[in-house]
């Protein structure tokens, strides 16, 4: 054979390759095209250790954040989307995960609808309505930065906090003349540097009388990276990864690396997670300082960005609220938010101090409402204390027990459905068969205490599963005895899940800022000039 022969047969195999290849490309394009816009809801499986394994490619589209050369993220303008909540009880994870990969566009029965919530994002991408331009001199505007909580993770549309706080203002000043605006420019993911990036873009069009400052649970993230040096990474990517974001475009690449990884992913058991929390408890604030360095934005840096976003504002003539929107209680970056807010004399609103007070009423409420205020602790020397668990089993039904699963010997070590608990007045159970399932356990004092529930599964397998969260508590007593708040099977109170609070938050969390709102100057000259006479009024509700 000629080599002018061999050269030809190779090129046309190279072209019939590239065709086949670039049909294939098409016909998977198609398929995702039609699967996905069958979608009525999509599914956020949650699970303990977070550890979903790969995304499915077919999800990319459903996706509603995009790259952003000076962000590094955004959320896609004029987008709707319907999510169903699996932060719940189910069988095993293994359940959870499924249902996030299943290439079937519809979800199963009996979870459609339940727990959804819908998301509508302007054309600037922000979940509000469209942004109205220059303001006018009547109105009053408040800017509400900030990261899931402000975006309003688990909740409707109208229930995110901003929503929450127009609502409220419309409502205690119902006089057309007050004006007030209050924009939504929460994004999923965002830290204090995305933060001042995005007040310094924007600051001048919006031109708000308020804005709220509302960062923290990114920028504690040991991601192994630094936000800002992912920004100019991304600014000025090497040819290599260009090349690579290139092939990663491919739905066909994507596709076949996609099974290549869930032949090699192998997810850990809900054990070694409650292991690995537990172990790493005891120095949690020096093991944090030791992993500063490694987070997206490190405490130093974090008191520059919020301090930035404060000069930011002033040069403006904003006023500025501070909020802590984050479930680490007594947080580091709590503190910071602290020393900024005595710095630069700006208000603080401490979300997670309002959804704990809140939590410790709804506990003594369920308790009051079931009878089973417990009796008086009484002072002990020992070393050890014994804890009463108690969870109501609510609206789930309990074939033969609800079990304990923690690190500690009297926990079961970690295995799953070893320690029963009882319904029926022994073992620290109050009263029989009244739903609320308990066990007395001896623990040591002082000790950091993790653990789940589970709900008549076989010993030493994970199933008949809590939500996917782990339930800590510090044994700080001089007690003998303690008996726990009652829990419940399929709630954590106060939270739609393992990072965000509820609605019932959002709306406190609103309620806190206006209460901040109304001792700001600008907004009383505002109603000073709108209402006149009426101002007084308003302001003493």
């Amino acid at each position: 054979m000629s080599r002018k022969l061999i050269i030809r047969n190779a090129a046309a195999g190279v072209v019939a390759t590239v065709v086949m290849l670039g049909i294939l490309e098409c016909a998977i394009r198609v398929v995702y095209r039609i699967r996905n816009a069958s979608v009525q809801y999509v599914p956020l499986p949650y699970v303990i250790g977070h550890d979903y394994g790969p995304v499915p490619p077919w999800m990319d589209k459903l996706l509603i954040l995009a790259p952003d050369k000076d962000l590094i993220w955004r959320n896609r303008p004029n987008l709707t989307r319907r999510y169903v909540d699996i932060f719940r009880p189910i069988h095993r994870d293994e359940e959870r995960l499924a249902l996030f990969r299943r290439f079937s566009p519809g979800v199963p029965r009996g979870i459609q609808g339940s727990g959804s919530w819908d998301i509508a994002l302007n054309s600037e991408g922000f979940r509000d309505s469209e942004f109205s331009g220059r303001k006018p001199a009547s109105r009053f505007r408040i800017v509400c930065l900030g990261d899931s909580w402000t975006f309003g993770m688990n909740v409707g549309q109208d229930q995110a906090y901003p929503q929450r706080l127009r609502a409220l203002l419309k409502e205690q000043f119902p006089d057309a003349g007050a004006g007030f605006e209050v924009f939504n420019l929460g994004v999923l993911g965002y830290s204090s540097y995305q933060g001042v990036e995005l007040l310094r873009k924007r600051i001048h069009e919006l031109d708000p009388d308020v804005v709220v400052i509302a960062y923290a649970m990114n920028d504690s993230k040991v991601s192994g990276y630094r936000d800002k040096d992912l920004a100019a990474w991304e600014q000025a990517l090497p040819l290599k990864e260009r090349v690579l974001r290139v092939m990663r475009a491919s739905e066909t690449y994507k596709l076949f690396q996609y099974w290549a990884l869930i032949i090699r992913h192998k997810p850990q058991p809900i054990g070694f997670y409650l292991k690995q929390a537990a172990d790493g408890a005891d120095n949690k604030v020096e093991d944090f300082e030791k992993l500063d360095q490694w987070t997206r934005v490190g405490l130093k840096d974090y008191g520059r960005n919020i301090t930035e976003m404060v000069h930011i504002a002033r040069k403006r003539g904003a006023h500025v609220i501070l909020l802590y929107n984050e479930l680490w209680e007594d947080g580091l970056y709590l503190h910071i938010l602290q020393e900024v807010s005595k710095a630069e004399q700006v208000p603080l609103v401490d979300g997670n101090a309002i959804i704990r007070k809140m939590r410790e009423r709804h506990e003594q409420d369920l308790e009051r409402r079931l009878d089973l205020e417990p009796p008086p602790a009484r002072s002990s020397d020992g070393d050890e204390v014994e804890v009463v668990f108690r969870v109501y089993a609510g609206s789930y039904g309990v074939p033969r027990a609800m079990y304990l699963a923690g690190r500690h010997a009297a926990l079961g070590n970690l295995t799953p459905n070893k320690i029963a608990m009882y319904d029926d007045g022994t073992h620290g159970d109050q009263r029989a068969r009244d739903a609320v399932w308990s066990y007395a356990a001896k623990l040591p004092r002082r000790a950091q205490v993790f653990y789940v529930y589970t709900n008549s599964g076989r010993e030493g397998v994970w199933e008949g599963l809590d939500v996917p969260y782990i339930r800590h508590f510090e044994l700080k007593t001089d007690a003998g005895r303690i008996y726990r708040p009652v829990e419940t099977f399929g709630q954590v109170y106060m939270q739609g899940d393992s990072w965000h609070t509820d609605a019932t938050g959002y709306d406190l969390i609103a309620k806190g800022v206006l209460d901040a709102l109304r001792q700001d100057i600008h907004f009383q000259e505002h109603l000073r000039r709108s209402q006149g006479e009426r101002y007084d009024h308003a302001t003493a509700r």
